[in-house]
């Protein structure tokens, strides 16, 4: 039996980091692996007014139904004045103690962060979920990148290119049936774009609904589960018709309604994507895609020939033109989303490439177990 342990500040939050921890934890199989999860609710930040999501209860119940042994540890504040953006009055090292594991599973920014530098003897499974930021730590087996982008700049910030490998964000999709929200906003004869986006104006870009103030008339719509209080400006100020926003929400349930209503996933973010969650449950939907270029372009690599990435809203307006005038081009698209997401990005894919990671790792290095 494999003992592993998954440590995450905020780690039962409804995040993507923390979502991304949560599946591999609780996909693997018990009967090969002992899976303890240490998590902490969210603390203030020092330094910063960021506020990290809190613990979701359905979260907890998620992981506790597939067998994960879930610790709580305390943390009074996380210190970003640090350069390890250390934990203060924390009593983490008083319930881990890392000589009881084979291996421990990661996912964080990058950059040589509290507790990790303490754990210096087990071997780490290293998942990092920001780019710029490369940490070459001697117990670090392998460090797990989301997409090609990623370990390039990873790379160029002082990643051992010896010690990465590709292993796209595991999302859970359910047999989500046809339910939709057609009916209810009497859109029967709508053109549907739209997109999931959580409520933050950092991320915010005006590029989508800018690109359909473009196109919008009678026989469009565009529906946004989640987004910003600027997305919601933005239709105000723009006038535009037949747009509708939906709550944030973790039920799997209503996420899956709301891709049922879609026509394309019409997607838009300022500072690009890594690996997108949401992009990847529309590919799982059959769901043609557009987005647009940014800092970050994980999301090319994504859609690949499941849609187009543009330039600026006048080339984005005149891809969602495509997409509802020529039909061959939209049903080619949604041909290319369906096998993209089975080839790539379903979970007993991801899964696959875990554990075999997990056993290569026991293969070449020992336990502190066993010693």
């Amino acid at each position: 039996m494999i003992k592993i342990a998954f440590i995450k500040f905020g780690g039962m939050a409804n995040g993507g980091t923390e979502k991304y921890l949560q599946t591999i934890a609780s996909h693997l199989p018990k009967d090969e692996f002992e899976v303890d999860f240490f998590y902490c609710d969210s603390a203030p930040y020092i330094g910063s007014d960021f506020v990290h999501p809190d613990t979701d209860a359905s979260r907890v119940e998620y992981c506790k139904s597939h067998g994960v042994n879930l610790i709580k540890f305390d943390v009074q504040f996380k210190d970003l004045r640090t350069q390890t953006h250390d934990w203060v009055n924390s009593n983490f090292f008083d319930v881990f103690n890392e000589d009881d594991y084979d291996v421990i599973q990661l996912g964080r920014a990058g950059h040589p962060e509290y507790p990790f530098t303490h754990i210096n003897k087990t071997p780490i499974i290293d998942s990092i979920h920001l780019a710029g930021m490369g940490e070459n730590k001697s117990n670090i087996y392998k460090t797990v990148l989301i997409s090609e982008e990623q370990k390039s700049k990873w790379i160029s910030a002082g990643g051992d290119p010896n010690k990465s490998v590709i292993i796209p964000v595991p999302v859970e999709v359910p047999d989500y049936g046809t339910e939709s929200y057609i009916e209810e906003f009497g859109w029967e004869d709508k053109f549907v774009f739209g997109m999931h986006q959580r409520d933050d104006i950092h991320i915010f870009s005006p590029v989508p609904l800018e690109a359909y103030d473009d196109i919008q008339g009678e026989d469009t719509a565009f529906l946004i589960l989640g987004g910003s209080a600027n997305h919601r400006k933005q239709a105000k100020d723009y006038q535009l018709r037949n747009v509708k926003f939906l709550d944030t929400t973790s039920d799997i349930s209503l996420i899956h309604k709301f891709l049922n209503t879609l026509n394309v996933y019409a997607h838009g973010r300022s500072d690009g994507e890594q690996c997108s969650s949401a992009i990847i449950e529309g590919l799982s939907h059959s769901l043609p895609m557009i987005s647009h270029t940014a800092v970050s372009m994980g999301q090319l690599e994504q859609i690949g020939d499941a849609g187009v990435v543009v330039d600026g809203y006048e080339e984005y307006a005149q891809a969602m033109k495509n997409m509802m005038n020529n039909q061959k081009y939209y049903v080619d698209c949604k041909v290319n989303a369906e096998k993209r997401y089975r080839q790539i990005y379903d979970v007993p894919s991801i899964m696959k490439k875990f554990i075999e990671l997990y056993n290569c790792l026991l293969y070449t290095s020992p336990s502190p177990r066993d010693s």
